[in-house]
């Protein structure tokens, strides 16, 4: 077994998506306290009277996420996947548009969390050279005209109504020339992919 990849699952913060007074509401002293008798199984999400139902299915997922992620190990050199754009759930010109990398082990973790909605989204693989999107920063392989070369040959322009993209944690250094290099407006997601349903919320629909 070889030493498996860093996927950041460290960097999820759950808090930072729930409510302090909606906590103290219900007779806790904070959202930690509540947060941590989720952890320990003694309450549900669902029981919040507060979060939408969507809400309350990813953070029970974010909590669960290292059983749903796969385990993948670090690659002596790059292992490319699939380029291009990809459509999941049957997407529609108002669909939300996710950028990320074409390493094989990202697409691989991407798959995994996206199987757990049925939210429609456009799946933009920019060619990273098989990097992963932190190797991508440090080597030079995510950039602006990279992707402004990935929107242009997938004609994502004529399939959504809207010029958003939400794009890694680890891009943000590169927001604003992305933006300028583009002209679509560029949101940064977070750092774990892992994080992805509760950043996205009430759009996470339960299978």
């Amino acid at each position: 077994m070889g030493v498996e990849a860093d996927l950041y699952l460290h960097t999820i913060d759950p808090l930072r998506y729930l409510s302090a007074t909606d906590c103290r509401k219900c007779g806790f002293q904070d959202c930690g306290e509540w947060l941590e008798k989720l952890r320990q199984g003694r309450l549900r999400p669902e029981e919040c009277p507060t979060l939408h139902p969507n809400q309350a299915y990813a953070l029970g997922l974010v909590l669960s996420m290292d059983r749903i992620l796969p385990r993948v190990e670090i690659t002596h050199h790059p292992v490319a996947g699939l380029l291009g754009h990809h459509e999941i759930n049957g997407p529609g010109i108002e669909a939300p548009v996710l950028v990320t990398g074409n390493a094989a082990i990202t697409q691989e973790v991407m798959t995994a969390v996206l199987s757990t909605t049925t939210a429609p989204f456009h799946l933009l693989f920019l060619d990273t050279l098989g990097h992963t999107v932190d190797m991508a920063m440090i080597y030079g392989t995510f950039t602006a005209r990279r992707l402004k070369e990935a929107l242009e040959k997938s004609r994502l322009d004529s399939k959504v109504r809207h010029r958003d993209l939400i794009l890694p944690g680890a891009t943000l250094p590169l927001r604003s020339s992305m933006e300028q290099a583009t002209g679509w407006q560029i949101h940064i997601g977070p750092l774990c992919v892992g994080e992805l349903p509760l950043f996205l919320g009430e759009y996470w629909s339960r299978p």
